[in-house]
């Protein structure tokens, strides 16, 4: 069982990795705050996120308490770091306090969190199986906001294709095929690697047909499978390790599966290329496309366009940009966007409008659009069509995290 003092470090590592769903799948925590194996490990994630978010409401000392008491001074600090997301600099210019005081209040508001959190999920955890009540009330991702997430998601999935998530589907559909021919799978597939622009099914069909043809002219062996980003591309190599192990095949018996291959790739806009040792073909270079996720966004103030381009532009986003809800329009026709971000204070047109003739005409209807906007309007927008909603002012850890929420599974 994990002691008191690792739990408040793991609360405290926890915090600093609260947007990285990716780091949270696999934290800690995740087995104490979430032990809810019918959960999808994704889903886990966000539930510990949002359990974390939520636990910082607790903090509140109310209205009645002293402004720049103790108490108020630790809630005050986790809202601004962790809610709204300000650096540690940031945090301590608000509050007026030096970066040492900063980092002292700092430690005693993640103490305090871990004491109510270890009370309640570790002390006084008599329902393991449940999903913790913090969790499942407190969150932010409505029913309503769930449904919309997963129409976006199954949009995307027709234009976009995780590379690691359709092998991981296709693998188990050839167990019996590699256990027959005493085969061994190994990938090294890094977990940051971009969409590509090919449809799941094909992309999957395509998959299929290349290890198909290994495993059924190979024994004893390995088939690697690795994969690593090559400027627009990800260049995927599939190869039987030894070489040797791979039988020769008549030249009839190789032709016709390589032209099925050939035309496959041509129709998802791949590239596959043969690895020959000798006489046998014993893997295969395949070169796809990632997708150009383009975001559009809209607001009439520079400076948001401005920040919003500088938190997209490292992490693999092009961004597009409209002050304008009739530019807006335009931009969406025409360069079919992955997602939308969108104000709702418009100067020439109702924000409102602009999502309705967004959501009702046919070639824009099925791009996501996250509003970000000052007004407290969630559930309207949502009611609405909006896909997600954020309230301004917005931190890069959110927008990044609406925008990754639209990629899972």
């Amino acid at each position: 069982m994990v002691s008191k003092t690792q739990f408040v470090s793991h609360v405290a590592d926890a915090y600093e990795h609260l947007y990285d769903l990716v780091s949270l799948r696999i934290h800690p925590l995740l087995e104490v705050l979430v032990p809810a194996p019918f959960l999808s490990v994704k889903e886990r994630a966000r539930q510990l996120n949002r359990v974390l978010l939520d636990v910082i409401e607790e903090l509140d000392p109310g209205p009645q308490a002293p402004a720049f008491s103790r108490e108020w001074r630790r809630h005050r600090l986790m809202v601004l770091r962790y809610v709204k997301g300000l650096t540690s600099q940031a945090t301590a210019d608000q509050l007026i306090v030096s970066l040492r005081h900063y980092y002292r209040v700092q430690k005693a508001a993640i103490a305090d969190i871990a004491n109510v959190l270890w009370d309640r999920y570790v002390v006084n955890g008599s329902r393991p199986q449940e999903i913790p009540q913090a969790a499942e009330e407190g969150t932010s991702l409505s029913r309503l906001e769930l449904l919309r997430l997963e129409a976006a998601r199954t949009a995307q999935a027709d234009r976009h294709a995780r590379v690691g998530d359709v092998i991981a589907g296709v693998i188990p559909l050839l167990q019996d095929m590699l256990r027959q021919r005493r085969l061994d799978v190994r990938q090294a597939l890094p977990e940051s690697l971009p969409g590509v622009s090919i449809d799941r099914s094909l992309l999957r069909q395509m998959l299929l047909g290349i290890l198909g043809y290994l495993i059924e002219r190979a024994e004893q062996a390995t088939i690697r499978l690795v994969a690593q980003v090559e400027g627009p591309a990800i260049c995927l190599s599939l190869t039987v390790e030894p070489p040797q192990a791979v039988h020769s095949m008549p030249h009839a018996e190789v032709e016709e599966p390589l032209s099925a291959l050939e035309e496959m790739a041509t129709l998802t806009g791949a590239q596959v290329m043969p690895v020959h040792a000798g006489q046998s073909i014993v893997g295969f270079e395949v070169r796809l496309p990632t997708a150009e996720r383009t975001v559009l966004v809209v607001d009439d103030n520079e400076d948001v366009l401005e920040l919003f381009r500088g938190y997209l532009s490292p992490h693999r986003y092009r961004v597009a940009t409209a002050q304008t809800a009739q530019d807006a329009l335009d931009k969406a026709h025409q360069l079919q966007p992955y997602a939308i971000t969108m104000d709702l204070m418009m100067p020439d047109q109702d924000g409102w409008d602009l999502l309705q003739v967004l959501l009702n005409q046919s070639d824009t209807s099925h791009i996501p659009i996250i509003v970000c906007s000052v007004l407290k309007q969630k559930e309207l927008a949502l009611s609405l069509g909006a896909t997600a909603f954020l309230e301004k002012p917005i931190s890069e850890q959110a927008l990044l995290a609406a925008l990754e929420t639209l990629e899972e599974a």
